[in-house]
């Protein structure tokens, strides 16, 4: 499940960088002149991105974020970083006790978060973007859909999973719409070569929802495309300044987002799990993805 997040919400934030860079050239003579000033041209963008385990990211109270990673996008080369931070990390949460980091966001939402990674990690990161299942279903079935070579047929059923889980998709080359498609994105059973069959589907979709999204008929839907990101995420970044950065990025590929894991051991304290962050290498990993 933990490779499954990380490529899903890595999905999520290709999908709004390539949406918004979809509607830069029409944005960017909008809005106010002392907005427009406060990015500087070649400024990175950091930023922390949580995937809720929620229907709903924005009435999310008593969820915890099943996915917490922090992005930096390079403002000159539009290349992305990406680290993963587990969400069994050990660590101080402001007026509470010491106790696993995605509890943060059922105590006190996205902001919380965003204050406890910065004091895990010494950085600065003033924005953060959340968001759910709902973006992703949203915005495949805005483009018409995707199309991939299903390898297997995915039969699985789960009611009790958040969103409730049915798949039901054949074998071969088809057009994808949003349920489906997320159904496609969350099987996991099956694959002949286990978890390496699950990732190659999942870089086939990320492929794929690339190409799609540089499509000029896709394009031109980039208003609807940015109408996903404001009604299906929980955020506090300025459309502009990500906008702007976004443009730099229109000739991005998956090639061009490095991802990786807080370095940290796995450990049982009071027989509950939990991972136990390497404060050395963390500060050796943040110097090298230009985390600030």
């Amino acid at each position: 499940m933990k490779t499954f997040l990380k490529s899903f919400f890595t999905t999520i934030l290709v999908i709004i960088i390539l949406a918004l860079a979809a509607f830069a050239g029409y944005f960017y003579f909008l809005g106010d002149e002392d907005e427009n000033k406060s990015y500087k041209e070649g400024e990175d963008l950091q930023f922390l991105m949580l995937g809720v385990d929620s229907l709903d990211a924005k009435n999310a109270n008593n969820a915890r974020s099943d996915t917490i990673m922090v992005v930096n996008v390079d403002g000159k080369t539009g290349k992305v970083n990406i680290i993963s931070i587990p969400r069994d990390t050990y660590t101080n949460i402001k007026g509470y006790k010491k106790t696993k980091i995605n509890h943060s966001f059922k105590y006190g939402g996205s902001e919380l978060t965003l204050d406890t990674v910065n004091n895990l990690l010494g950085t600065d990161i003033k924005y953060y973007v959340t968001v759910d299942y709902r973006f992703v279903e949203d915005v495949v079935d805005k483009i018409g859909g995707v199309e991939v070579d299903v390898p297997i047929d995915m039969k699985y059923e789960d009611p009790t999973a958040d969103p409730p889980l049915t798949i039901d998709i054949k074998q071969g080359r088809q057009n994808l719409k949003g349920y489906d498609a997320i159904g496609f994105l969350r099987f996991r059973k099956g694959y002949k070569d286990a978890d390496l069959g699950r990732v190659k589907a999942q870089q086939q979709f990320m492929s794929a929802i690339l190409s799609k999204m540089k499509d000029p008929k896709t394009l031109v839907k980039a208003p609807l495309l940015l109408g996903s990101y404001i009604n299906y995420s929980e955020n506090n970044i300025p459309v502009r300044k990500l906008v702007k950065i976004a443009a730099k990025m229109r000739n991005i590929t998956s090639e061009d987002i490095n991802t990786n894991t807080l370095p940290g051991t796995p450990k049982y304290i009071g027989g509950v799990s939990y991972f136990i962050p390497n404060e050395n290498k963390i500060k050796v990993m943040l110097l090298e993805y230009n985390f600030k």
